[in-house]
């Protein structure tokens, strides 16, 4: 496995300081608010995790140093659920068992989330994620939330463009065996099929590094576009890497894992050059967004990852503590303070949340050249 993006010793600070922060807040002389975080913070996706906590921790500390919640500070409480439903599971068990909090903030990835839903389902806790996409999370349960939209949605629209506007008629799909990729290639499949055929759909596990059997069975098939949905950077880096070695000169389209990762785009220009990925519509010069993305490249001196989830994790704290001043630590009164919201003015944008508890958003599609982003549609 190649080495994060993020430095080893980037990720211990980071970690060192939300260590600070927690135990600075478990001052007993203190009146505070618990919110539970499960967040990857190790393995492949503490590349997504740690960023997004970093900004879930600049969003308590500015309400804190405002006063806190009705004159008592907020308490953030982390747990590493590590990108998978068993760790996301273990880590809700704690946090509603042992630490009694009456939310949840996460998980970043589908996989913790839908394992973590279970538990906070039957015990009445909020659950909201920052980043989980997966179509299942929208009938897991009435408080469950994300601000993160749907891969139902985020499926289509690259099907879409691949058939419309590069006039694909054949497509091959190399996916991870996770909640996430699965969710975009069942819907990327079933809308493709609409107008043209799908000639190789590929599967492989997320501990596996070689993907050549499954690019060998692609290249065989002759697509006119590759759909790629890698979990994390790391494996999709090898995985761009063996297909661009077995001389695979197919269009390649993908989701936002590749093209939100700013830091590995510029490392590896060449490798990702002209890869397109549908993503969340997002706006960096939101005045919101401007000053959180400001503020953590200010204390890390790095560029943002996932800029768009790490927006949803800020604006979760601070709907969350707006929902606590109004309705104090009931997590019945703030499920449905969230079935509210409606056009709230946050870093993400403009949030309205359905029904099903999903935000309504939308989404662009991005191609990289020479190290940049370049917006298509």
């Amino acid at each position: 496995m190649r080495k994060l993006s993020i430095s080893g010793c980037f990720i211990f600070a980071l970690l060192l300081l939300a260590s600070c922060t927690q135990n600075a807040e478990q001052n007993p002389e203190k009146p505070t608010y618990k919110i539970g975080v499960m967040y990857p913070l190790t393995g492949d996706g503490a590349a997504y995790g740690i960023p997004i906590q970093k900004a879930t921790i600049i969003a308590a500390d500015e309400i804190n140093a405002k006063g806190g919640i009705n004159g008592n500070q907020l308490r953030l409480i982390f747990e590493d659920s590590k990108c998978n439903p068993g760790d996301g599971n273990s880590a809700a068990q704690k946090l509603i068992n042992i630490d009694k909090v009456k939310m949840i903030i996460g998980g970043v990835c589908s996989g913790e989330t839908l394992g973590a839903v279970p538990i906070t389902q039957a015990a009445k806790v909020i659950l909201i994620s920052p980043g989980a996409t997966s179509p299942a999370i929208t009938s897991a349960g009435d408080y469950v939330f994300r601000v993160a939209p749907s891969d139902s949605y985020a499926g289509v629209v690259a099907s879409n463009y691949a058939s419309t506007d590069l006039h694909a008629k054949k497509a091959a799909l190399i996916t991870e065996a996770t909640d996430y990729a699965q969710g975009l290639r069942e819907v990327f499949k079933t809308n493709f099929k609409k107008s043209g055929t799908i000639v190789a759909d590929e599967i492989y596990n997320p501990d596996d590094t070689d993907f050549r059997t499954q690019i060998t069975k692609v290249k065989a098939a002759n697509p006119d576009i590759i759909y790629l949905v890698p979990q994390t950077i790391p494996k999709a880096e090898l995985l761009v890497k063996q297909i661009r070695e077995q001389g695979l000169k197919q269009q390649l389209l993908t989701a936002e894992v590749i093209v939100s990762q700013a830091d590995a785009i510029k490392k590896n220009a060449a490798l990702y050059d002209n890869i397109i990925g549908i993503m969340q519509k997002f706006d960096e010069n939101n005045p919101k967004a401007a000053i959180m993305l400001a503020q953590y490249k200010k204390q890390t001196g790095q560029e943002a990852s996932l800029p768009s989830y790490m927006a949803g994790a800020y604006d979760i704290v601070y709907l969350l503590a707006d929902a606590i001043s109004k309705n104090g630590y009931d997590s019945d009164k703030i499920k449905d303070y969230l079935y509210a919201v409606k056009d709230y003015d946050g870093a993400v944008g403009k949030l309205t949340i359905d029904e099903n508890g999903d935000p309504i958003m939308n989404y662009s599609i991005k191609k990289i050249t020479n190290g940049s982003l370049i917006v298509l549609k």
